[in-house]
């Protein structure tokens, strides 16, 4: 976990080798012919309560912030735990309970064994993102769950393609879709609209101390919500919950200013837009 400090800069992108867009086995044959270790596809960026990197050999091993992920090598978040990979042209965020793997095979790629991850590729395709059920690719920000054998994948912005059974959908911002195992991706359709009333606190700040218990509050009546804090200025995630229904109550650690979001989740849990920001300024004095 990074001291306060750190979170204030923020400025942790990793700046790895163009290589990593090759496919994997042009990797692994550079690093044989050198006789070096693995080449480094994408650094941790963000390590929140307990992550863990699975090695090569199958060996698990607590993650370090600012620390190397190769291929063949996975990630795995603890139930409060948040995780940022940083490649060249893209992010991943893993939220709680989740396990992502980096296949050591022809094509880069990466695995969704469980839980959930946000996509960030802004500018250029993003990694292919598989699961048992589907395949996503795409460019822009995108949320994809596996849950319960099935794969709901919102697309928040740009275009997503989703692959599954030999069918294939296509996503633009506020779109969804649910894949169940063995299906095709159900049709395209709206998700459910960003929570509007009874954000609190809202763009009037509210000042805590660092790990002082904050109540957070929205109205509603969807079946779930997640909710997230990033810090102002940044996109990059901090802390991530799956709630049944407000208020909340969470504990910010850090110093800094901070902001809040939610989104709804219908009866699938397939994932609204985010609502607007609250803010939340975090002070020890």
């Amino acid at each position: 976990m990074c001291r306060s400090s750190d979170r204030a800069r923020l400025g942790l992108t990793a700046l790895v080798g163009a290589l990593v867009a090759l496919p994997s086995a042009a990797l692994a044959q550079s690093a044989a012919a050198t006789g070096k270790s693995p080449l480094t596809l994408a650094r941790l960026s963000v390590v929140e309560h307990r992550v863990e990197l699975g090695k090569t050999d199958a060996r698990w091993q607590q993650a370090v912030e600012g620390g190397p992920l190769a291929l063949g090598e996975a990630l795995r978040t603890g139930p409060e735990a948040v995780a940022r990979l940083d490649l060249p042209w893209m992010a991943l965020t893993l939220s709680p309970g989740s396990t992502l793997r980096f296949p050591d095979s022809v094509l880069l790629q990466a695995t969704l064994e469980a839980g959930r991850v946000l996509v960030e590729a802004p500018k250029l395709e993003a990694l292919k993102l598989v699961t048992d059920e589907a395949e996503v690719r795409g460019q822009g920000r995108a949320v994809v769950r596996r849950q319960a054998k099935s794969t709901l994948v919102t697309c928040l912005a740009g275009r997503f393609l989703v692959e599954a059974a030999g069918a294939v959908v296509t996503l633009t911002a506020g779109q969804g879709t649910v894949v169940a195992a063995g299906g095709s991706p159900s049709a395209p359709q709206g998700v459910l609209p960003p929570p509007a009333e009874g954000l609190w606190p809202a763009l009037d700040p509210v000042f805590v101390a660092p790990g002082e218990p904050l109540e957070l509050r929205w109205k509603g009546s969807a079946p779930g919500y997640q909710l997230e804090v990033l810090p102002v200025g940044s996109d990059v995630v901090l802390l991530q919950r799956d709630v049944a229904a407000p208020p909340v109550k969470i504990e910010v650690p850090w110093q800094g200013a901070f902001r809040w979001r939610v989104s709804a989740r219908d009866a699938r849990g397939l994932e609204g837009l985010p609502s607007a920001d609250g803010l939340i300024a975090v002070d020890s004095r």
